[in-house]
């Protein structure tokens, strides 16, 4: 009996880079500040640092950029964002945090290790 093949063809969906807007709002926008990053409001900001201000800061290099858009360095460990904050915010579930010095939480793309966006200790207040 002659055997049948059957030819397959799979398609893989190559994932887009996302795009964040990376530059500072203009002073007379009242709305800009809330669309810088990712988009988080100041309840989404307040939420992660309940949940994440209280981790050990990592260090970084003094000369090191670490602001919306830029590429963080290899020596920073990205960490999971804890379930009950991705629970609550659910634009962090593709994300990791590293937290700096001076209450700084940065929110990280895994993929690209650019920064999406920051939350400090003022912002949560």
């Amino acid at each position: 009996m002659p055997s049948t093949k059957e030819n397959v063809t799979v398609r893989l969906r190559r994932r887009r880079p996302r795009e964040y807007l990376t530059e500072a709002p203009e002073a007379g926008d009242a709305t800009a500040a809330n669309l810088r990053g990712i988009g988080l409001t100041a309840s989404h900001r307040r939420i992660i640092f309940n949940h994440i201000g209280n981790e050990q800061a990592q260090t970084v290099a003094n000369n090191a950029e670490l602001s919306v858009g830029s590429t963080i360095p290899d020596s920073l460990m990205l960490n999971t964002v804890p379930i009950a904050a991705k629970d609550q915010i659910g634009l962090l579930k593709d994300f990791k945090f590293v937290k700096v010095a001076d209450d700084k939480i940065l929110l990280v793309d895994p993929a690209t290790r650019k920064i999406v966006d920051t939350v400090t200790k003022e912002d949560a207040q």
